[in-house]
């Protein structure tokens, strides 16, 4: 049972309600808004994707040990090589934008345009400098969160920029998310540290028993140092409540069945005290439709999520609204209410700015572009007919976005081992 005792400013019980119930409303797939691709332009869409990404190895492959050598000192020594870098792959997301091999709009130049790729860079080397054990699929888990936070302040039309505890709280959330999932460590140990990780987002002086609990102790002090809870409470009760819904989660690793009602409200929870948190950190104050908006995008992103990880969750015990799935099961109508639920959500309004009304549209292109290649990576997860369908609308046959990400995998796994 989710409990919101003590927090009292945010309406967080009326969230997840709402939330709840726009996802239940949003059974109308948006076929209208999607363009059926030809079999000849996907093939031929394919084709210039894969010569351009290996240009782009071939063009990065020189550069790749000094590239290390930079991760690993960060000095000037190496600027002319990231710079190269940086050139190589913008000119190679540039030519994907005018080809339209992904596409239909410029969304990738868009991006860069507003400076993602800098807030990136900046991310990178404070994370590698403040601790340089981080593994790069670590730093890449708190990117994510802080890219999400950057296209909110675009939806606000505020700067991209990198805050302290934009920085803090995308670090401190894949400690304790990674920690309370891992499987090895004890229930008593997991729960000892809630109870102290409790204790620090309420306002407390408490010593870490590891350096990494301390750390994460630190990260919670950076954040109140630029919000002090007395005079921000709601950013306060933002993180409190990710904290809560973090050891609500914990069910899913049970031995209890869940149901799927069950498992929708632990996502929509998790996913949506996420997000909020980001919008929170990023303005200081909302009103309820921002704090609706910010709760939905992280509620359908959470469920991108599950879907993503379908098979790991199986393999591990931990319960989603996929993994739940027996064998001769199919995710069709789940996978259909969720791109619904996410077009619902983005749904554009007179009142949107020209970055706003653009924004939900990237994030609703952009998901379902994630939602396709989840299908393609495992195609036994929906009915041949909705694979399909989805592939119908889609700039490159399912399959093919696997053998994208192979492809970039192997490339990154052979430069680290070669570093």
């Amino acid at each position: 049972m989710m409990k919101h005792t003590g927090l009292h400013n945010l309406e967080a019980d009326r969230l997840l309600s709402d939330s709840l119930e726009g996802f239940a409303e949003a059974s109308l797939f948006p076929a209208d808004q999607l363009t059926k691709v030809p079999l000849w332009k996907k093939l031929w869409n394919e084709k210039r994707l894969e010569k351009l990404l290996t240009d782009l190895i071939d063009d990065l492959d020189p550069h790749m040990s000094e590239l290390a050598g930079y991760a690993e000192d960060m000095d000037d020594k190496h600027s002319d090589t990231v710079s190269r870098v940086k050139q190589l792959v913008t000119e190679t997301l540039k030519e994907i934008d005018e080809k339209r091999l992904l596409f239909d709009r410029p969304f990738l130049t868009y991006f860069m345009s507003q400076g993602y790729m800098d807030v990136a860079e900046h991310f990178i080397e404070r994370a590698k400098k403040e601790d340089p054990n981080l593994k790069n699929e670590e730093i890449f888990q708190a990117l994510r969160n802080v890219w999400i936070m950057n296209s909110l302040q675009l939806l606000w039309d505020q700067p991209l920029t990198l805050t302290s505890p934009m920085y803090a709280y995308s670090m401190l959330y894949p400690y304790t998310d990674n920690f309370l999932d891992d499987p090895d460590v004890s229930g008593d140990i997991k729960e000892a540290f809630n109870d102290r990780l409790k204790l620090v987002l309420s306002g407390e002086s408490v010593e870490g028993t590891s350096v990494k609990e301390t750390r994460m102790f630190e990260l919670v002090g950076d954040i109140y140092a630029a919000f002090p809870p007395v005079k921000y409470p709601e950013v306060c009760e933002s993180i409190l409540l990710i904290q809560a819904a973090q050891i609500d989660s914990m069910r899913q690793c049970g031995e209890d069945e869940l149901t799927k009602e069950d498992l929708l409200k632990i996502s929509f929870y998790k996913g949506g005290t996420s997000v909020l948190a980001d919008a929170f950190l990023v303005r200081g104050s909302l009103s309820y439709d921002e704090m609706l908006f910010s709760y939905q995008y992280g509620a359908f992103l959470q469920l991108l999520d599950d879907l993503q990880d379908k098979d790991e969750d199986a393999e591990q015990g931990n319960q989603t609204l996929f993994s739940r799935l027996k064998l001769n099961e199919r995710a069709d109508d789940d996978i259909r209410q969720l791109i619904a639920y996410i077009y619902s959500v983005n749904t554009k309004s007179a009142s949107d700015s020209n970055h706003a009304s653009l924004l939900k549209e990237v994030i609703s292109q952009c998901t379902l572009l994630m939602i396709m290649e989840a299908v393609g990576k495992n195609p036994g997860t929906v009915m041949a007919a909705f694979y399909k369908e989805l592939e119908a609308c889609s700039k490159v046959r399912l399959s093919f976005y696997k053998k994208l990400n192979d492809k970039i995998s192997t490339f990154i796994k052979e430069s680290e081992l070669m570093s």
